[in-house]
């Protein structure tokens, strides 16, 4: 039986729709997401390359700010993911959150060779946090659940991107941080500081390292998260 042309012409705009690629949203982070030459790259944009694919979701992959995604998946009504976020209360507010897909390792402060004994004479974080070395954070970073803690700091307020962080910290502005240790070659590269005189420093008290996800505008459509949760689950990517 032939369909009446109206119809055909209403179907038109949901056709286009589904044919859209997914946007899926990174920060320039390397080596977890960023781009060379041009191109999305990086260990866990691979993995969630990996998801996509399993979970039959064409995707296109986009570098923009932290601050533009957040504002994005909050404001903008339409389906979107980013990779690599931490789950927190503010956030599961206006996204949906897929299974974990990567543990972090732990965090490590990061300070001055020259204040190394200084800073270990403290026996936990939560010491040195009351201590007056001042403590610089990065811009608009989520540290999990160690943000509550970090509001109790003595001397803090500094933010900055990760370079400059360790470029103030070299030069005396600030007297610690907290840094990825798998992250930290790459900042240092970036911020032209390879041989700058710093100093790795673990504490008893900082947390196993944080969960990340892939996050997603709750415009997603239920039958799509199903998906993606399938997909990471068959892939075995769920850390313990």
């Amino acid at each position: 039986m032939r369909r009446p042309s109206w119809l055909w012409l209403s179907l038109l705009p949901m056709l286009a729709t589904a044919a859209q690629p997914l946007p899926v949203y990174y920060i320039e982070k390397p080596p977890y997401y960023h781009s060379e030459q041009g191109e999305p790259t990086g260990f866990l944009l691979e993995r969630a390359r990996a998801i996509f694919r399993k979970a039959g979701i064409a995707v296109e992959f986009e570098s923009r700010p932290s601050k533009r995604i957040q504002m994005k998946l909050a404001l903008e009504r339409e389906a979107a993911c980013s990779i690599g976020w931490f789950k927190t209360e503010q956030r599961s507010t206006y996204a949906w959150f897929s299974r974990a897909i990567h543990r972090d390792t732990p965090m490590v402060v990061l300070t001055r060779t020259t204040l190394a004994e200084q800073v270990n004479a403290y026996a936990s974080f939560t010491a040195l946090l009351k201590s007056p070395l001042r403590l610089g954070l990065i811009d608009g970073f989520s540290y999990g659940e160690l943000d509550a803690l970090l509001a109790q700091a003595s001397h803090s307020g500094i933010t900055a991107a990760p370079t400059q962080n360790v470029r103030m910290l070299a030069a005396g502005r600030i007297d610690y941080t907290l840094v990825d240790e798998r992250e930290l070659p790459f900042i240092l590269a970036e911020a032209d500081m390879r041989d700058a005189r710093l100093a790795q420093l673990s504490m008893p008290d900082l947390p196993p390292g944080q969960l990340r996800y892939l996050m997603c505008s709750k415009e997603m459509d239920r039958r799509l998260r199903e998906r993606i949760d399938r997909a990471i689950s068959a892939l075995g990517l769920e850390p313990e």
